[in-house]
């Protein structure tokens, strides 16, 4: 299929597909809203009859009030039958009975304790003053019966729904009721409308609607269809035109990809097809221009010169992207065998570490130095040096010097340093990580542990097992000191922290130990002495016994 057909007939396909699937969405929304708009409208006059209801028993009631106001203090309510009632409450119940509205809408009044007596129906005006009986579908409960349990139950009126004869029928329909206590009278003003009522305004509304539906989708497909035919017919007069033109392209470019030699033809058109082939012209001046930079590039000449032909030349910012990326990928490729460098390094860093670590050492010092040292060599650092807690007097903790190294000589310093004094001291409490630059040159000011020297940055870790703190790294260097070192201190400071806390255990071990030998010592002669003396003891025991053995034998002759 050539190119001037697919043109009109994929963008005529196209047209059509979205105008019907607008058209078909359009319908189906509007069809949902109206649904909605109806379920919505069944509520809101469900609502609105139910306030109907509401005003019409309050006009009853007050009414009925105006009435009881006016004989309270003349007359006290001994009969249910109206001719026995007041003036003033007979009229007030002949207008309450002149209560109508809607369809089939009216006030009636009944006595709210049982035998619950019917005193004014308009409808029915042979229930006045006698009892009716009227059960509820499915169930044995008075209807009456149930207006009273309601006012109970809602303080003094509510709504219920039952089924109840419509004026005029003798057909049970569903029915909603508002009913009010007027407690002055023990009665219950009551109105209601037949559920029948509400279903039909509803009704009434959804024809109206869909009347809206229908004529909206006839409306939606009478334009959809002459919009479609319109597109078709503009679509198809721009596709030839346009496919023309293409096709005189098509046949410079086919003849380019063969090989040949394409005259350069000033373009006759001013539009975009003109453009095209103007387009079509630079496109042949620079193709040259784009093998040479390519073959440059090919011989790893990544600074050849090059100049897209213009600011939108895709193909020549594609070349310099080409070129950018390789550059790119080469800096890459020297970053990853730094990285990879950097990481065998820290890799053979762990190593020697893990194996002075497991080595240890029982002299506290010597291990300290032997870190510190390490650590300096390994950071490229000038100084450093280790502090340890030393809490042999609870009431005097303090940092320690154990270990210092300046400039690769093992420095013989002793100093102490209080927790939270100076950027040591911090450290210490803070327990994290201190890292600066730009040192002032009095760096004795800054109170450092590696005196009055002033390196560039100052690295300091604490020394934490578990949380507790051990001691403190410094390091100091006349460069800044690298990321991947500190971290590398950092992870290490763990394994570091756990063999001085081991050896700091050990040291004080062997003093317990030393001490313990010299009191188990002590003892052996305390208890050589007992010995000696109890044998004493024991001696004058013998010769005291033998004495009173004497004298007895005196005393007998």
């Amino acid at each position: 299929m050539k190119i001037r057909t697919k043109i009109p007939l994929y963008t005529g396909l196209t047209v059509l597909i979205t105008t019907l699937a607008v058209t078909l969405y359009s319908i189906f929304e509007f069809r949902r809203q109206v649904l909605k708009n109806i379920e919505s409208y069944k509520v809101e006059q469900n609502e609105a009859i139910k306030e109907q209801l509401i005003d019409h028993v309050d006009n009853a009631y007050k009414i009925l009030e105006r009435s009881y106001l006016e004989t309270k203090d003349s007359y006290r309510l001994t009969s249910v039958n109206i001719q026995d009632f007041p003036t003033e409450l007979k009229f007030a119940v002949k207008d309450i009975e002149q209560i109508a509205f809607g369809d089939a809408g009216y006030i009636w009044i009944n006595e709210v304790e049982p035998p619950y007596t019917v005193i004014m129906h308009p409808t029915k005006p042979e229930m006045n003053g006698t009892v009716q009986v009227f059960l509820i579908e499915d169930t044995k409960q008075n209807v009456y019966e149930a207006f009273a349990e309601l006012i109970q139950k809602n303080k003094g009126e509510g709504f219920l729904e039952y089924d109840y004869y419509k004026p005029g029928t003798n057909e049970r329909i569903p029915k909603l009721s508002y009913i009010k206590l007027f407690e002055p009278y023990g009665w219950v003003l009551g109105t209601g409308v037949y559920i029948d009522y509400i279903d039909k305004k509803v009704q009434d509304k959804t024809e109206e609607l869909k009347s809206q539906i229908n004529r909206m989708v006839a409306i939606t497909l009478i334009l959809g269809i002459i919009l479609i035919a319109l597109a078709y017919i503009t679509l198809n007069y721009l596709g030839r035109i346009i496919t023309n033109s293409i096709i005189i392209v098509q046949n410079k470019l086919f003849r380019m990809s063969k090989g040949y030699i394409v005259e350069i033809e000033k373009a006759k058109q001013k539009d975009e097809i003109g453009e095209m082939n103007m387009s079509l012209n630079d496109l042949i001046k620079g193709i040259n221009t784009y093998s040479e930079f390519a073959s440059a590039i090919g011989k790893g000449n990544l600074d050849a010169e090059f100049n897209p032909l213009s600011e939108n030349d895709d193909l020549g910012i594609s070349l310099l992207d080409m070129r950018a990326g390789l550059k790119s990928a080469k800096t890459e490729e020297e970053n990853r065998a730094k990285e990879n460098e950097r990481r065998h390094r820290a890799n053979e860093a762990f190593a020697m570490f893990s194996e002075l670590m497991r080595k240890g050492s029982d002299n506290m010092f010597e291990l300290s130095y032997s870190v510190i040292n390490k650590l300096v060599e390994f950071t490229n650092c000038i100084q450093g040096g280790i502090f340890i807690v030393n809490d042999d007097d609870a009431n005097d903790i303090f940092l320690e010097l154990t270990a210092s190294v300046a400039y690769e000589r093992r420095r013989y310093n002793k100093k102490r340093i209080n927790i939270g004094d100076g950027l040591i001291g911090a450290c210490a409490f803070e327990k994290e990580k201190i890292y600066l630059t730009d040192i002032p040159e009095n760096y004795a000011e800054i109170r450092s542990g590696l005196g009055t020297s002033a390196p560039k940055s100052i690295l300091l870790i604490p020394l934490l097992m578990e949380d507790n703190l051990i001691g403190v790294i410094e390091l100091a260097s006349l460069n800044f000191i690298d990321t991947h070192d500190t971290e590398f201190v950092e992870k290490v400071s763990e394994s570091i922290a756990a063999s001085l806390f081991s050896a700091k255990i050990n040291i004080k071990t062997a003093t317990l130990q030393t001490e313990f030998d010299a009191l188990l010592k002590e003892k052996f002669k305390i208890n050589e002495i007992i010995i000696d003396k109890e044998k004493e003891i024991r001696a004058l025991n013998k010769r005291l016994l033998e004495l009173k053995e004497n004298k007895s034998i005196l005393s007998i002759k």
